[in-house]
């Protein structure tokens, strides 16, 4: 690999290059979804007294307050934005729950425009099952459209009283994953979304205590495993994360995630031998995943095999056409092996992708200075990039060589000293600016 190019491909890269199997649940939130208050007011004739919101939780909590055992159930309309006479049928879903209610004195009130919870004094998971068949089965005799029911138990881990509907919301979320028509209790799987969901949000921290108490429940979760993984590697704890991809992979070692995440942490540590190990057992599961073929293809690059690197980018490429880095490091790739006119669309690829990418710009700017082309748009490309990574010593060098040629020599000694003090070796080309400089004539007196 030619000295122009040698470091370029070492640029740092996000620690979220690891695989996150994130949740996607169905969007149940609607931006002009009515209010609790406006759904309420049209139950109110028929429900004298309805219980909504926080109302209902406080007066949950005081017909709880010596009860040792309860459930809390959430039963929520399915894709009500397509319903017609929403008003009707969520008339129609309140009765349902308010009979069933009246027959097991529990306790009964609305969540949002769409939804309605219960709470049942001493009923377990079983006992809750049957009662959510029988709304169920009171709704159908009255409207056509489904519910999706989520239900959570108390007591369970350390939750106190007033958690267990947040619990119940969870499980509501994780029956999602299943369809329409659909009956979840809360378990590992629903605070493993629940985590999801704030990892995606970028609240790390309330992601990983998820994380913490969903193996609380279910320390054979490998899925849990490898996100609380992934928040570790985040975090730049690569010792506990890849403990926790290690312990995914013993529990599922038909998932490929783990097995792929543990290899990019031995990559982060420079442990480029073990990662390759890893990233192969990784291919032989699947090999048709983008970050998988990106990272071996980096791999191979650090190592200096430099066709396997290529091939590997080139896949990447084809899997990803929309990557932008994999164009820049694929024009590396080109560069180092004089495959010069491949170089250039491989950098245009990446700037078209990438506009601000500015290690494609400063190489662009290079290849064509050796190309003896497009003398000004080799030196805009060179600024800048050099103007976005100033602090890259590789650019300022490849910006003095393009003043220098220009005959710009005080701008070119200037950078030259420059990528100097960033660590580039640039002492020959120092010399030769400087003894050029001194030997230049002396301006005229007129």
């Amino acid at each position: 690999m030619t000295q122009l190019t040698e470091n370029l491909h070492r640029s740092r890269f996000s620690h979220q290059q690891f695989l996150f199997s994130g949740a996607e649940t169905a969007d149940v939130s609607l931006q002009e979804a009515p209010s609790p208050a406006l759904a309420a007011a049209a139950l109110a004739k028929q429900f004298p007294g309805l219980l909504v919101e926080n109302d209902f939780l406080d007066a949950a909590m005081d017909f709880l307050a010596d009860t040792k055992t309860f459930s809390a159930v959430l039963i929520r309309l399915d894709e009500s934005h397509y319903v017609i006479n929403p008003a009707e049928v969520m008339a129609a879903l309140a009765g349902a729950v308010d009979a069933v209610c009246k027959e097991t004195s529990g306790l009964w009130g609305i969540l949002d425009h769409a939804t309605a919870g219960g709470f049942f004094a001493g009923a377990d998971e079983p006992v809750c099952v049957e009662l959510v068949k029988k709304i169920k089965s009171r709704f159908s005799q009255k409207c056509a459209e489904t519910v999706s029911t989520g239900i959570a138990l108390y007591p369970t881990l350390a939750y106190g009283k007033d958690k267990i509907l947040e619990n119940a919301h969870k499980a509501l979320d994780h029956a999602a994953f299943f369809g329409p028509d659909s009956c979840v209790a809360f378990d590992s799987v629903s605070l493993n979304i629940s985590g999801d969901k704030f990892y995606q949000a970028g609240d790390l921290e309330g992601a990983m205590n998820e994380y913490y108490l969903a193996l609380k429940l279910d320390e054979t979760n490998a899925n849990v495993h490898n996100s609380l993984g992934v928040c570790y590697g985040i975090k730049e704890d690569l010792e506990n994360a890849l403990s926790e991809f290690k312990t995914a992979i013993r529990l599922a070692p038909e998932e490929n995630m783990a097995v792929y995440n543990a290899g990019y942490v031995h990559f982060l540590k420079k442990e480029y031998g073990l990662a390759l190990e890893y990233f192969q057992k990784a291919a032989q599961i699947d090999d048709t995943i983008f970050e998988l073929a990106f990272q071996t293809g980096r791999i191979y690059q650090e190592l200096n095999q430099i066709e396997k690197a290529g091939d590997c980018l080139e896949k990447a490429a084809a899997l990803n056409p929309q990557s932008a880095a994999t164009f820049r490091l694929l024009g590396d790739i080109y560069t180092a092996t004089d495959r010069i006119t491949d170089a250039v669309t491989a950098y245009k690829t990446a700037l078209k992708q990438n506009p601000e990418d500015a290690h494609a710009l400063s190489a662009l700017g290079y290849l064509y200075e050796i190309q003896e082309k497009n003398a000004d748009i080799a030196l805009m490309f060179c600024l800048q990039g050099s103007e976005m990574a100033p602090e890259n010593g590789l650019f300022r060098y490849r910006l003095g060589r393009l003043y220098r040629r220009r005959n710009r020599l005080e701008e070119a000694l200037a950078e030259f000293q420059k990528a100097g003090e960033l660590g580039y070796d640039a002492d020959e080309e120092i010399a030769a600016t400087l003894k050029t400089l001194q030997n230049a004539p002396a301006p005229s007196a007129d």
